[in-house]
């Protein structure tokens, strides 16, 4: 790998990843900040309870693109070598979770991981949501089987791809989910307690 191409991967995903799909579409759609209404996650799941679902499918589906947007920029970089894809997706996600463009906060980067899981590998995708749903029937917990699914992403990695690079990019985006991923944020929790607004003082109150 030159240096120039690492440079232009790391800031290049890193500014795909940046972009705030759900910040944006919220504020085009009810004017106002996601940050500031539910979970405050920047995020699909917030946007549909904040926003409704076709708002949050557009978030989705932008999500899903800003993974594609990284793999295909990695890729023209790469010449043959999948480190450099790899790094750049993994920017991609660190860009989600610290937009430059909302002051250093953002979502948690589950969707732009999913779909670029997908494409890297697409069995370790399988293997997720056959451990998330396995964890799910015993203990009826998202937060815990989702926790689970992220703490295994390296193992579901490895068993997918026997691929020591994808499995080190696996361990470190592990690692940033755990780190985002709490129960208190938990857009699927919040899905199914009393809705909940904030006022003017951002004191969050129920309804």
């Amino acid at each position: 790998m030159h240096p120039l191409e690492v440079v232009i991967a790391i800031s290049g995903g890193y500014l795909i990843g940046s972009i705030p799909i759900a910040y944006l579409i919220t504020r085009l759609l009810t004017g106002r900040d996601i940050r500031t209404l539910g979970t405050g996650n920047v995020g699909v799941m917030n946007t549909i309870r904040q926003a409704g679902f076709p708002a949050g499918m557009l978030v989705f589906a932008g999500e899903g693109s800003k993974g594609a947007a990284a793999y295909g920029l990695g890729r023209s970089l790469a010449g043959g070598d999948e480190r450099l894809i790899l790094i750049t997706c993994l920017a991609a996600l660190v860009g989600v979770n610290w937009s430059i463009f909302l002051g250093f906060s953002g979502g948690r980067g589950t969707t732009l991981g999913a779909f670029v899981c997908a494409i890297v590998a697409w069995k370790a995708v399988l293997l997720g949501a056959v451990v998330w749903l396995a964890v799910y029937l015993a203990f009826r917990d998202s937060f815990l089987a989702t926790r689970i699914n992220i703490l295994l992403l390296p193992l579901t990695a490895f068993v997918a791809t026997r691929n020591l690079s994808v499995v080190a990019v696996a361990f470190l985006a592990a690692l940033i989910l755990l780190f985002r991923h709490r129960r208190d944020t938990d857009d699927r929790l919040q899905l199914v307690t009393s809705p909940a607004t904030i006022d003017s003082a951002g004191q969050r109150r129920s309804r």
